[in-house]
């Protein structure tokens, strides 16, 4: 008879290798847990390991940022041409003054200070558009004014200047030139306000199109102080590595806004690419303008706009570019319903209906999105109502408003840098009933109040305290300021708040596109 055996009777037979199995088994089952590493365990390891070669590197990194090495003159900007811009201040030689030229009167207000700063002087440049140049109104009543009357109040023994440098309509790209010009003029502190006027030129980003990951990867890397130490010890002296971008838009001297011909509200067309890069370019002139004011060690506070949320509607709304025509008949026919059937509480209910019908067809909708945000806001449902106002400001297809993503811009730039940042956003929304900005403390979409400038300095002038940028003095200089604001106010005749509504009534009409000058003027 024939007998086959498996491998199990083979381990049978042979009492060595049965022996050497049951070794193995009480090894296995006596191994020490520490011995078996789970996966995710052994990665963390990895990982850690890879971070503490790195540790060395990151120090450098450091040290050298501190001592500022290698050094570089400022950037150009890469995506506009701002050749022919001119300095703002000019020199008196007989005076030893330097004042804004007055050909620049026309988009700014007169300010003027000593070349030579003082002893003791201390001396502040608030730059931006026409919030920090008190729009509507003037300087006289801007934030930077009322910045001006709490710093001299905190340091008595100081002489305390605040020169506005506000232009109207003036974008990030602009006010990195001024910022550029007055490092010259010994600066204590720069307080910066922009973000508002980003989509006023229109400028062409062709050549942009694998920048976000290519190009910038590359931008990243060339900003590291190791790299650039590197290279200047391979070739030379190190020059700074620039954006390349194909075609840079080359600007006109002054600001050239849409709105400030006839028919600019027609040039805004829902899908414009363009705009999918201005928050990039913004990133890029913010960054800027940190690296500027760290080179010449001045401190730098950067302030997240304010806009109107609760009372203004978009400025323009239209159809999506991809919608058919039946879409966009059925769109029509629900809106024209939407916005007709008010009063009664069944039509309420039946305009609801035909809202909610219209932004299924177009969720994007900015004129749909301000209707559905208000009618939540009237229903008391402010938490939904604030969310849907937000995306019916960023959805403006003329976003005379800091969008979202401009916003997030300047807090993400002020977080990496460590910067002093006071968000005036979450500071007028804390002030505004139920944590809504709108006509309370703006008077348009854009320009604080009287007393929202005021409540702007005041918490500029905090954060100063806090981050340590001013000693004060005077420990009862938050008393003190109101006597100062009161003969401030004093000053200032009827005729100046006269032509402040003036100018209101002239900037709601540019804002419907209703300007006069044609492009042949």
């Amino acid at each position: 008879m024939l007998h086959t055996f498996g491998p199990s009777s083979c381990l049978m037979l042979n009492p060595l290798a049965n022996k050497h199995s049951d070794d193995l088994g009480q090894e296995k089952r006596h191994r020490p847990k520490s011995a078996r590493i789970p996966a995710h365990r052994l990665w963390l390891f990895r990982i850690g390991a890879i971070l503490v070669g790195l540790l060395p590197l990151a120090a450098c990194e450091g040290v050298l940022r501190w001592i500022d090495l290698p050094r570089h003159p400022p950037a150009t900007d890469p995506f506009v041409d701002l050749h022919s811009l001119k300095p703002l201040f000019e020199l008196n030689p007989e005076t030893d003054i330097l004042s804004i030229g007055a050909q620049r009167m026309n988009l700014f207000r007169p300010a003027s200070f000593a070349r030579v700063k003082g002893q003791g002087g201390f001396r502040v440049f608030a730059l931006g558009g026409s919030t920090t140049q008190g729009e509507p109104y003037s300087t006289e009543t801007a934030f930077p004014q009322w910045l001006e009357l709490n710093l001299q109040a905190a340091m008595p023994d100081r002489r305390v200047e605040v020169i506005n440098c506000g232009g109207l309509s003036y974008a990030s790209y602009r006010v990195l030139a001024i910022l550029q010009e007055v490092l010259e003029y010994s600066p204590d502190l720069i307080v910066i306000y922009t973000g508002q006027n980003e989509y006023l030129e229109r400028r062409s980003y062709e050549g942009l199109e694998d920048y976000q990951l290519l190009h910038l990867t590359r931008y990243r890397l060339s900003q590291l102080r190791l790299v650039q130490l590197f290279r200047s010890w391979i070739t030379g002296p190190a020059e700074r590595e620039e954006i390349v971008v194909r075609q840079p838009t080359r600007m006109q001297t002054e600001v050239d806004a849409l709105l400030d011909y006839q028919g600019g509200l027609e040039e805004y067309q829902r899908g414009d690419t363009w705009h999918d890069t201005v928050p990039l370019h913004f990133r890029w002139n913010l960054e800027q303008m940190v690296a500027g004011c760290q080179r010449a060690q001045v401190p730098l506070v950067l302030v997240a706009p304010v806009t109107n949320l609760l009372d203004c509607p978009p400025f323009k709304f239209a159809f999506a570019p991809h919608q058919s025509p039946q879409q966009r008949a059925q769109f029509s026919e629900y809106w024209e319903q939407a916005t007709q059937n008010t009063g009664e509480a069944e039509n309420q209910a039946s305009a609801g209906q035909a809202l909610a019908s219209a932004l299924e067809i177009d969720p994007h909708h900015a004129g749909a999105l301000f209707l559905l945000g208000r009618r939540q806001y009237a229903s008391g449902d402010y938490a939904p109502a604030k969310r849907t106002l937000q995306a019916a400001r960023d959805a403006d297809v003329c976003p005379l408003r800091a969008p979202t993503a401009i916003s997030a811009v300047i807090r993400e730039v002020a977080q990496n840098a460590d910067l002093p940042l006071v968000d005036a956003d979450r500071l007028f929304s804390d002030a505004s009933e139920h944590g809504i900005v709108g006509d309370q403390w703006l008077v348009d979409h854009i320009h604080p109040s009287l007393e929202g400038h005021q409540l702007l300095a005041e918490a500029i002038a905090e954060k100063c305290v806090q981050e340590g940028l001013i000693q004060p003095g005077n420990l009862q200089w938050r008393e003190d300021r109101a006597e100062s604001y009161a003969n401030q106010l004093r000053g200032l005749s009827e005729a100046y708040f006269h032509r402040g509504k003036q100018r209101l009534e002239g900037l709601l009409l540019w804002t419907q596109g209703r300007a006069k000058k044609t492009r042949s003027e």
